[in-house]
């Protein structure tokens, strides 16, 4: 169980393959859209930011290495293909609203709307690649180790050169620590701990 926090400086080595990788940005950017949603409007502005950073490296991440490999993964699939080409294009429509959203001050009318309309998209988003794709993508010969070590390596050069902070400011999520079914979210909490140890 080891986890390269010390020499790297990374808290989210925990995933083991892709999916538990791309399952646990979901997890994170859905907390961040709640967050947004009781947030001070002071407060929105920041975490919109945050929400747009994160989602922007997330999307390129899928369409680098994952997005290539299923398709070929599934060859000759055609649903399986589709469920593809259709996150292809909500990444493109879910990008626009990204760009919307970094140009806009909290301030405009629109704001608000439009990151509650970017997290709709996200949220259908989410439920399609979780509900249809990863488990097609389970039942293939791909390497998910290998293909969620590429993906963690390419996300974190990315954070790294946009200059996104890695740590989540998401900890709201000790509230639901009482129905916290999901055994990811304590360990998920473990691993900010150690990677905020391992930047100091």
């Amino acid at each position: 169980m080891a986890r390269s926090t010390s020499t790297s400086g990374r808290s989210t080595d925990a995933p083991r393959d892709a999916i538990a990788l791309l399952k646990e940005d979901h997890r994170t950017v859905s907390q961040l859209f709640d967050e947004f949603e009781k947030a001070e409007e002071e407060e929105q502005a920041a975490i919109a930011q945050r929400v747009c950073q994160l989602l922007t490296v997330h999307a390129q991440i899928e369409e680098e290495l994952l997005y290539p490999q299923a398709k070929e993964a599934f060859d000759g699939e055609e649903e399986s293909e589709d469920l593809v080409n259709e996150a292809e294009v909500e990444h493109a429509s879910a990008k626009e609203l990204i760009a919307k959203i970094e140009g806009m001050s909290s301030g405009d009318e629109h704001f608000k709307a439009t990151v509650k309309v970017l997290g709709e998209y996200i949220k259908h988003h989410v439920k399609e690649e979780e509900s249809e794709m990863f488990p097609q993508l389970k039942k293939t010969e791909l390497d998910l180790k290998e293909l969620g070590s590429r993906l963690a390596d390419r996300k974190f050069a990315l954070m790294e050169q946009m200059g996104i902070e890695e740590q989540e400011p998401a900890q709201p999520r000790k509230r639901s620590a009482g129905k916290t079914s999901r055994g990811g979210s304590r360990s998920k909490s473990g691993n900010r701990r150690s990677g905020s140890r391992a930047r100091h």
